[in-house]
């Protein structure tokens, strides 16, 4: 198992070695901004939820659940949010929800991690798990020449194995039943601002997609 305490403490990580794993405030609170608009009001899962830090900023009395491949993520996860329901899942197999019980699902800097031969069958979970008119909410590295140049080795090193760039995920999730309803690069999660699908060169990126049936 690659994410244990090692990895989220900065041990065998690539990013996390300066400080470790943490809820940094600006980040968060940005990636919380950008998908409140279409996370509904019902319930919510944040599939690769880590410690909990995006899932905590959705307390608002709903139902709020979190997943992980991490055993130390979710233990840390479960003492965030004692309210929520957090569970250590399997990447590759069924995900342990109902047909249809998610008014939203959060997934970020996760399908990086995940082979493209893998993608297609955790897609199909998702969009099972996933009401009609719910809206599933990523981010993901884009794989444009400038992330290519910047993060080659941290890529590398962090086992980024399944990047695509931004113009490629829309065809990938409406093949699973997954329309983008907005879609945007950005370069972190840190700095103002989104630029939108044509300025599709910087280094990460963002997708809303919903499920229409």
């Amino acid at each position: 198992m690659r994410y244990t305490r090692d990895y989220f403490e900065g041990r065998t990580s690539f990013f996390y070695r300066f400080g470790g794993y943490r809820d940094v405030g600006l980040y968060f609170d940005r990636l919380a901004g950008w998908f409140r608009p279409h996370a509904g009001t019902g319930a919510l899962l944040d599939l690769g939820c880590a410690y909990g830090f995006l899932l905590a900023r959705f307390e608002d009395g709903r139902p709020l659940h979190g997943c992980d491949v991490s055993a130390w993520a979710i233990d840390q996860a479960r003492r965030r949010l004692p309210r929520g329901e957090c569970r250590v899942t399997d990447g590759t197999a069924r995900l342990p929800y109902a047909d249809r019980q998610f008014e939203a699902i959060l997934c970020t800097d996760v399908l990086e991690h995940v082979s493209r031969e893998e993608q297609a069958p955790l897609l199909a979970e998702i969009v099972r798990v996933l009401a009609p008119g719910g809206r599933f909410c990523m981010t993901t590295p884009n794989l444009s020449r400038a992330r290519r140049w910047i993060y080659r080795r941290a890529d590398r090193a962090e086992n980024h194995v399944g990047m695509r760039h931004i113009s490629q995920w829309p065809p990938v999730l409406a093949d699973h039943g997954l329309r983008v309803v907005a879609c945007w690069t950005y370069l972190n999660g840190f700095l103002p601002g989104r630029l939108r699908f044509w300025n599709g060169w910087l280094p990460e990126c963002a997708l809303v997609a919903q499920k229409d049936a």
